[in-house]
């Protein structure tokens, strides 16, 4: 490997570091605009990670979220009671 060639890849690389950068910083604006807006950032974070998910990945987690909430009441643990 040459020095142009790992000069060549050290650029790109950092190129898209920046970017991340950027986007990263995009985010977190969004995400402090939702919550002066009076969002659940928690839950937007949440929904926007499922969004994005393989399909077959969020298949499995809404199956095993599905047990979950079976537990939940199977012991008592229900919304109204979390709320008390």
């Amino acid at each position: 490997m040459t020095n142009t060639q790992i000069t060549a890849y050290a650029e790109e690389l950092a190129g898209k570091l920046t970017s991340i950068a950027s986007l990263q910083l995009e985010a977190k604006d969004l995400i402090n605009s939702a919550k002066d807006a009076g969002v659940n950032v928690r839950a937007l974070r949440k929904v926007a990670r499922e969004m994005v998910m393989d399909s077959e990945k969020r298949a499995k987690l809404y199956e095993d979220e599905g047990q979950l909430e079976m537990f939940r009441a199977e012991l008592g643990l229900t919304l109204r009671e979390a709320a008390e």
